[in-house]
């Protein structure tokens, strides 16, 4: 029992700590601007995107994890499937944080209201926008009919399918927004959605595994249906992996088959760390290590399966967007180096620290609060 307190006053204490720094980081860059960020005019995106894309495809991935029981039948996840939800909703404000802060100062903040009001129907960005505000409401609204014990009812439906529908869609937009890029063809081609979509659902999956892991180590508790379920989320993550790695090799291909300049920036982000992370780390030991059937059933390979899997999907999100942007290209070219050495700065990073922490305290106290691992009486 001792020990227990110990580990909560510490872990209250990270992040306590992990929240002040991230809101002094978050606070620089609304008052101060972008010039505290160490993007330029040709890295135009850094690390807080990199968050938006990373929480933000998670908590797709997470979506359609809590919506496989209500939507699709599938009651071998019903333990899971609320904790999913609640991670949804958490990951999903975290990246549209990133998003916002990624926009800088407060002036350009303001500016998004008028978004709703002045709208452009051939936009992406603008349809982009809308779709995730509307997202974020169902997400929420779906976790609150689960909460309620509506899983089954006309409301808990209403919200499962609206939530999937609209992470799809969401999804979609966030795509074209990038894929249709023609100047920098390290965002443009069919390959970036394909590549959004296996590593969507292979974050969402480390994510609930993780979580559901954690859980049982902290409360010591042996829900017998949770561990099978753990267990085919291990096997789904596997399969996940495995589809992430072809369509890394199929980015790789095209890179080497396009023969254009304009894909040296991916050639030359080919020997970052940032890549290699992702492909060894996020991609080749996890997939490993869950290609054992005995290791898929194990507490403490599914822990560092999803963690690798989390790390590297968070690297591969910082080297796709710079694959695209580290390489000066027009006008910005004149007196320029070949490629633009990017590192992020101390309040980018409190960026990420500040909406880390939001998950993790969200995730927290739902834990403690609201029973993430209740399901319908017929699981």
């Amino acid at each position: 029992m001792a020990a227990s307190k110990t580990f909560t006053r510490a872990w209250t204490l990270l992040l306590i700590l992990g929240l002040a720094l991230g809101l002094f980081a978050a606070l620089t860059s609304i008052f101060a601007g972008l010039g505290v960020y160490n993007t330029r005019n040709v890295v135009f995106w850094g690390l807080p995107m990199a968050g938006y894309l990373f929480f933000g495809l998670t908590a797709a991935g997470l979506t359609l994890l809590s919506s496989l029981p209500t939507v699709f039948g599938a009651k071998h996840l019903y333990p899971v499937a609320k904790r999913a939800a609640l991670l949804a909703f958490a990951t999903l404000l975290a990246g549209l944080m990133c998003k916002g802060l990624d926009l800088g100062p407060i002036s350009t903040l303001t500016n998004l209201i008028w978004i709703a009001f002045s709208p452009n129907l051939t936009s992406p960005i603008w349809w982009m926008t809308i779709l995730y505000a509307f997202y974020f409401a169902f997400v929420a609204f779906k976790f609150l009919t689960m909460h309620q014990g509506k899983w089954h009812r006309v409301e808990g439906v209403f919200a499962a399918i609206g939530a999937l529908l609209l992470s799809f869609f969401s999804y979609l937009s966030l795509s074209v927004v990038f894929g249709t890029v023609q100047a920098r063809l390290g965002f443009f081609g069919f390959t970036l959605g394909l590549y959004f979509l296996v590593t969507a659902f292979a974050s969402g999956l480390a994510a609930l595994l993780l979580s559901s892991v954690i859980n049982d180590w902290l409360k010591g508790s042996k829900n017998e249906q949770e561990i099978r379920a753990r267990s085919d989320l291990s096997l789904y993550l596997g399969i996940s992996l495995g589809a992430t790695l072809v369509v890394f090799l199929l980015r790789i291909i095209r890179a080497f088959a396009a023969q254009t300049e304009q894909m040296a920036g991916f050639m030359h982000m080919m020997g970052s760390l940032s890549f290699n992370v992702e492909l060894i780390a996020g991609i080749l030991v996890p997939l490993g290590i869950l290609a054992f059937a005995a290791l898929r059933k194990n507490a403490a390979a599914q822990f560092a399966a999803a963690v690798l899997v989390l790390i590297g999907m968070f690297a591969g999100r910082f080297e796709q967007l710079l694959s695209g942007n580290v390489q000066p290209m027009g006008v910005q070219a004149e007196g320029a180096p070949e490629f633009i050495h990017y590192v992020p700065s101390i309040y980018e990073w409190g960026i990420i620290l500040l909406v880390l922490s939001i998950v993790l305290t969200i995730y927290t106290l739902a834990e403690r609060y609201l029973d993430l691992g209740a399901a319908p009486e017929e699981a």
